[in-house]
């Protein structure tokens, strides 16, 4: 029995001044105190380098959502009078094409042509036939 008690007995008292030890500071180093303060500074300064950093980018983000709604403002009437005129046209040739999932990404040749193919996979297509409407009248 003394021998089962013996060993937690040694561990126990060689592990007692383990965490003492942990706590003391080398030689040469800081106290708890300065190093404490030092800390709190350095927290400080991180805060204010964080302060200032928000500051600045949302500065920067005002200027530019400033600037956005300026160049929206002048460019309003542009795209209103180029919806006017292009609107019906547009209309158009969108009813003639149909959806434009049916199609492919439109290619440049080389002397400046734009080419836009029909995709394989895509259902047959069924020219209006002339002098029919669509939507059934007839025109005179």
């Amino acid at each position: 029995m003394k021998q089962t008690l013996l060993a937690p007995l040694i561990c126990m008292s060689l592990a007692a001044p383990l965490p003492l030890i942990a706590q003391e500071a080398p030689p040469g180093s800081q106290s708890d105190d300065s190093a404490t303060e030092e800390g709190g500074d350095n927290g400080a300064l991180m805060r204010e380098g964080l302060r200032l950093l928000m500051e600045g980018l949302s500065g920067g983000l005002d200027d530019t959502l400033d600037d956005m709604g300026e160049a929206a403002e002048e460019a309003a009437p542009k795209i209103r009078d180029f919806v006017m005129r292009m609107g019906p046209a547009m209309a158009d040739a969108l009813s003639k094409v149909g959806d434009l999932a049916n199609y492919e990404a439109p290619t440049v040749l080389p002397n400046g042509d734009i080419l836009i193919k029909r995709r394989d996979d895509a259902p047959r297509y069924a020219p209006p036939v002339p002098g029919e409407n669509p939507d059934g009248s007839i025109d005179l």
